[in-house]
């Protein structure tokens, strides 16, 4: 019999619920075994990392232009956090500025992940980044 695999912990920091949704869809299209948490706001997210109170993750995904804050400025937070350092860290974002892009890279994200406008685009984009993010690990597929 397989051993079970432990799910990969993947902290999605999102404001906006549609893309908190279709990062859910591209989890299960790309038949990941991930445990999301999600903070819908800068100000959750940011207290969260700075408290302690989150369990270091696998993957943080972070958007880049949150309601009240920066997604690079989370992106610094957890870089600057011993327990958090390690973490791959993924910008999720709609802007195509290379000056963003740069600023990222700079500040230590593994990738950096525009929106594709259609939804097998984002579906596609997003379950990839995810799978980079985390090595690939993939349910074992079950009969039935």
């Amino acid at each position: 019999m397989a051993e079970e695999q432990r799910a990969t912990l993947v902290a999605l920091i999102e404001d906006n619920p549609a893309d908190v949704y279709l990062v859910r869809e591209a989890l299960r299209a790309k038949n990941l075994n991930c445990e999301l948490t999600v903070f819908q706001s800068f100000e959750d997210a940011l207290t969260a990392i700075e408290s302690g109170a989150i369990i270091a993750p696998d993957a943080f995904i972070i958007d880049l232009n949150l309601r009240t804050g920066s997604g690079l400025d989370i992106l610094e937070a957890i870089r600057g956090s011993e327990p958090l350092r390690k973490a791959s860290i993924a910008i999720l974002t709609s802007s195509d500025s290379p000056r963003d892009r740069e600023a990222a890279i700079r500040l230590g994200a593994n990738l950096y992940v525009r929106k594709p406008n259609e939804l097998d685009g984002f579906l596609d984009e997003v379950g990839q980044a995810i799978t980079t993010l985390t090595g690939g690990k993939e349910r074992l597929a079950t009969a039935g």
